[in-house]
């Protein structure tokens, strides 16, 4: 032969089936046979028990034999694999044949055979277990194919095959054959494939199988005997020059530029993971993975490592594997980048490079002379998860990571998938994926902290020409979340609206969500693009000409043009996973994500205030009420523009419409905020952490936990403390969640929430909502005299005060900032007459009203003592039996007022003792 670069033998058992069970089947037994032939080769009979396991990383197979001559008995464990065969593999076959010895007898020889052969310190291993143990024997590829030329069951080639590589031993049902793959002599890469047997003409089921197998990759297969006489065919395999195999990452040209990963110059924060990948490289770190959800800068780091690389001199390649199909395409790679290497003077080609396959090409760099080692060669591996569709070519992928740790060279692999996939054991092969893992240096990259937002939003600025004002940063930060992308996105949001002419008040005012932006995408598109949008998300990632079959290359292109769509090579992408996710489901997984600083107590103060100014007050007005600054009125009010209850407008704060125009405003009020929170991340954070601790949390518990549930917010945890207190408040006004002592609980469904009021001035009487006091009458006239317009001013004392006490408890008036009394809802007494309807709905919100109000409906005539014990033990009461008996006759006639039908009760008298009294 010419040339024969062989590194590697493959030895590969090829058999027919109509499932993989069946060819798996076949498999084993074919290397059963094909191990008794190598085993009588040392002299020994047929082996008289074996265990045979035939897994997709090749086949396993333990044998007990017994010798011709001296009938000594020996135990082989044989494995071939697509790798090499890991070091604790030998470690445990030696501990077995231990185990054997001391059951058996001492002599007993043991056989590891491993296919290719075994990694380099199991080889060590071996080559010390061999010095010191005559009665054991380790066999490579290498063995096994001189003892099988001893045998006369492999022979040369019958004639001169040009440049070879990869050569492999074919084992199938017609017996065992040899193959090499035939090498282009100038770009060492793979023409064709040829076979050939001792015994002269290879069948023509065995090329078939072949051809068939990973080992030809489209090649075309062809009989040596014959291969002489036949013209040379074209190659199937892609061109090796063909550059559509490869993407490489591109980065972005701005900061905001949120369509690509940022380039090294747009790079923010990450100090800690810089640090540590830069170790990594020095140290001679040979595989790194990335793990992160979507959009939280793997890529961006990725090609940040590739600007580490260069810095030190040497050269990286950074590559999206949405192009990558079939193995051949990591050979390719490898094949590259060396090319490149060589060209940069990192390293020295050998004479007889291969590119054959995965093995040779790793033995090309393995044999390859690095002339700096400082200086090193890394090949990142971007968008990983597509292979994972692949099980073949992830196996491939394992294979050259278990493969480029045992190179001597200056070579880092790096790996970065998302890890937000549903289904990771059902759908990917999560085991090869934990293999890859497992030999690599694992960075988790996590979601900007304070300071990388900060530094994006001082850029911000930068390229806005202007200061942005702190609510508007605010609500940057916090609505982000912490996400590169979604900041971007925001903040390049803002740019196009303040460079239209936009406020950052008006900004502030608009819901600034993603989703809106995402529909902004698509609020310019046709029908027809609309469609082939949706269907290229459907499909993503999809060969670009699938799509131009489907839609014109005009309309495609548009999309390209608007940045919807991206190429990948010969492929076709949304320009971000989260607007595919968007395009297929109709929503976008982020919820509202602002801090809460002030509590319900604090916005009390201003609420009454906005409201006696007709639901639109002046700033300055506000805050000479509260004695204050306009600034601090600007952040009292912060809370409310966030939640919906106001609208935003320069130096005012201006109830909105949907609360200004119910006829109960509080109720409103309570309804918008309950469904901002529903969406907002601090709920779903009390939920999942109520869930996991059997529905308690306490302040203290949920303070700890916000943090994590706020990365972007950086606080003391005193800090926390009150912010925690704050949410807790607006979602116990909200009626999402209730207090119990000092726990709070998810509500029970139905439940509404009443006792607490945020538009009621607060009363110089300091009453609390309750049950009422008194009797019904006094209070029933005072509200009727202030439905039909009378000014009534807050009593001094005396009867009246009483009356304004029991209507306040039961949440029917307020009183005004000038001290006169209103109605809190008009409908309640409209021209002076008591609407019962209204009234039975104030009273049913207070603590155990329901529970009386249903008893006296279905018995009118259930006395004060049966009614009063009802009340306190819905309650929750320790009323002594005197006041229940009091508490039940006032309730009688509230209900009434109410218009409920109470008729006299029965004849019963409160029980008394001795003395008269009533206990």
């Amino acid at each position: 032969m010419t040339s024969l670069s062989m590194y590697e033998l493959t030895i590969l058992v090829l058999a027919p089936g109509e499932s993989p069970q069946a060819q798996n089947h076949a498999k084993g037994h074919l290397f059963e046979r094909f191990v008794a032939q190598l085993l009588h080769r040392y002299g020994y009979e047929k082996p008289r028990f074996s265990n045979l396991n035939v897994t997709s990383d090749g086949v396993e197979l333990d044998v007990v034999v017994q010798h011709q001559l001296t009938f000594a008995t020996a135990i082989a464990e044989c494995k071939a694999y697509s790798r090499n065969v890991k070091a604790n593999e030998l470690t445990s076959f030696y501990g077995k044949l231990a185990a054997d010895r001391l059951e058996r007898e001492q002599a007993t020889f043991g056989f590891m055979i491993a296919l290719p052969r075994l990694t380099p310190d199991g080889e060590e291993k071996a080559r010390t277990i061999a010095a010191r143990d005559t009665n054991f024997r380790y066999l490579n590829s290498d063995d096994v194919v001189s003892a099988m030329r001893e045998t006369g069951l492999l022979v040369d080639a019958p004639h001169d095959l040009g440049t070879t590589s990869d050569p492999a031993v074919i084992v199938t049902e017609d017996g065992v054959f040899s193959a090499t793959v035939i090498l282009d002599p100038a770009s060492r890469t793979p023409k064709s494939i040829t076979v050939w047997s001792a015994n002269g003409i290879v069948p023509i089921p065995t090329l078939d199988l072949v051809r068939a197998s990973p080992y030809a990759v489209g090649l075309q297969v062809s009989d040596a005997h014959t291969l002489a006489h036949e013209p040379t065919r074209e190659p199937l395999a892609t061109d090796a020059a063909d550059e559509s195999l490869f993407a490489t990452v591109l980065g972005s040209g701005s900061d905001f530029e949120y369509q690509l990963p940022a380039s090294p110059r747009y790079f923010v924060g990450r100090k800690e993971l810089l640090a540590r990948l830069s170790r990594s490289l020095d140290s001679g770190e040979r595989v790194v993975v990335f793990n992160a959800k979507s959009g939280w800068g793997k890529s961006s780091l990725a090609l940040k490592l590739a600007q580490f690389t260069k810095d030190r001199g040497g050269h990286a390649l950074v590559l999206d594997t949405r192009t990558a199909n079939t193995s051949r395409y990591i050979v390719e790679v490898l094949r590259r980048a060396a090319l490149e290497a060589a060209d940069l003077g990192l390293l020295t080609l050998p004479n007889d490079p291969s590119w054959g396959s995965l093995v040779s090409a790793l033995n090309t760099l393995k044999h390859s002379a690095w002339i700096d080692p400082r200086r090193p060669l890394l090949l990142f591996f971007d968008q990983f998860e597509n292979v994972f569709r692949d099980p073949e070519l992830t196996r491939s992928f394992r294979d050259l990571t278990a493969g480029v740790r045992e190179l001597d060279g200056k070579i880092l692999v790096g790996y970065a998938w998302k890890t937000d996939l549903v289904g990771w054991t059902e759908g990917h092969p999560y085991q090869l994926r934990d293999e890859i893992r497992q030999m690599a240096a694992v960075f988790a990259v996590d979601p900007f902290g304070p300071t990388e937002v900060s530094t994006l939003l001082g850029r911000l600025e930068k390229h806005a020409g202007t200061r942005i004002v702190p609510d508007l940063k605010l609500r940057l930060r916090e609505y982000s979340q912490g996400f590169p992308w979604l900041l971007k996105k925001l903040s390049d949001h803002v740019l196009k609206e303040l460079a239209g002419g936009i406020s950052q008040e008006q900004l502030i005012a608009e819901a600034l969500n993603v989703q809106s932006l995402f529909e902004a995408d698509l609020s310019e598109l046709t029908p027809v693009e609309h469609e082939a949008l949706r269907h290229i998300a459907r499909f993503a990632p999809i060969m670009a000409t699938e799509v131009t079959e489907r839609y014109s290359p005009t309309l495609v292109q548009s999309l390209v043009n608007r940045r919807l769509i991206v190429q990948v090579g010969e492929r076709l992408d949304t320009y971000w996973d989260t607007f595919r996710d968007f395009l297929n489901t109709g929503r976008v997984p982020v919820e509202d994500s602002y801090i809460l600083r002030q509590t319900t107590r604090q916005i009390a103060r201003l609420l009454p205030l906005v409201l006696a100014a007709e639901g639109n007050a002046y700033v300055p007005d506000l805050a000479s009420a509260l004695d204050t600054s306009d600034r601090a009125i600007f952040n009292l009010s912060r809370e409310l523009r966030l939640l919906g209850v106001t609208t935003h407008e320069p130096l005012r704060v201006k109830l909105s419409d949907e609360v200004w125009t119910a006829p109960d405003r509080e109720r409103a009020l309570r309804r918008r905020v309950a469904s901002s929170l529903r969406r907002h991340r601090a709920f779903s954070t009390f939920v999942s952490l109520a869930e996991r601790s059997a529905g308690s949390v306490s302040l203290s518990s949920y303070g700890r936990e916000l943090p994590n549930a706020f990365p972007a917010v950086e606080a003391s945890v005193n800090t926390w403390t009150n912010y925690a207190r704050s949410s807790l408040s607006w979602m116990t006004y909200a009626g999402l969640i209730v207090q119990r002592g000092n726990d709070f609980f998810l509500a029970p469904e139905g439940y509404e929430q009443q006792s607490i009021r945020l538009l009621d001035v607060r009363s110089p009487l300091r009453v609390r909502r309750a049950l009422p006091q008194e009797a019904c009458g006094p209070a029933i006239e005072l509200i009727q005299h202030i439905g039909r317009g009378e000014v009534v001013s807050l009593p001094e004392d005396g009867p009246k005060r009483d009356a304004t006490r029991t209507t306040i408890a039961i949440g029917a008036v307020s009183v005004t900032p000038e001290g006169t009394l209103v109605l809190t809802r008009s409908d309640l007494a409209p021209e002076g007459v008591i609407d019962p309807l209204v009234l039975r709905e104030m009273l049913t919100a207070l603590p155990g009203a329901a529970a009386g109000l249903l008893a006296l409906e279905g018995d009118p005539s259930l006395g004060p003592q049966a009614v009063g014990e009802i009340l306190r033990e819905a309650a929750g009461a320790s009323w002594t039996e005197s006041s229940t008996y009091s508490m039940g006759g006032r309730w009688r006639s509230w209900a009434r007022a109410a218009g409920l039908t109470v008729t006299s009760p029965r004849r019963t008298s409160p029980a008394t003792d001795d003395s008269g009294r009533i206990f």
